[in-house]
């Protein structure tokens, strides 16, 4: 069994990747940690030598890679699906592509702030809200199901993704 999760930044696809494999009795695979792994250098890195193309080059090999590879929870990074033919890999490939949706203000209250995400500190929500807004329809083209996770506790959303692909 293989579930992948995809969605804006701050939706929960790490927090959620982990708690179901963890119930699931799954690996997990991070694809910005795998990303990191593959090519031996950090996210940053890789965008200072090569550009945001450059990474996106090898977030598509990387996935690709994974996609082939062993059952599991496959969470990927938010911009994963802004690339035509990653969204062509994850639409085609057998599991289920859940997209993990949080309202703007939500994702604000998540991320800003946290020195972790750079793009989001220099974003107001209104600045989340457009980006968000950019991204949706490239995310919707390969979502086979949409879950809201405003309000909602980790737990929550992996019981409705576990009742989804039971069903």
């Amino acid at each position: 069994m293989r579930i992948i999760l995809i969605g804006f930044m701050g939706s929960g696809k790490t927090t959620v990747s982990t708690l179901l494999a963890d119930q699931l009795h799954l690996p997990v695979t991070d694809l910005d940690q795998a990303i990191e792994q593959s090519s031996g250098k950090s996210i940053p890195q890789i965008f200072q030598e090569s550009g945001e193309e450059g990474f996106r080059t090898v977030e598509h090999q990387t996935l690709t890679t994974v996609l082939r590879g062993r059952d599991g929870i496959l969470a990927t990074g938010g911009g994963t699906p802004l690339r035509a033919d990653n969204r062509r890999a994850l639409a085609a490939d057998p599991a289920p592509v859940i997209l993990l949706h949080a309202s703007p203000e939500e994702t604000a209250r998540r991320i800003q702030h946290n020195g972790e995400r750079p793009l989001a500190d220099a974003l107001d929500t209104a600045g989340l809200a457009a980006l968000l807004a950019k991204r949706q329809a490239r995310y919707d083209e390969c979502a086979d199901f949409t879950i809201d996770t405003d309000g909602r506790t980790p737990q929550e959303i992996v019981d409705q993704i576990i009742g989804l692909i039971k069903d």
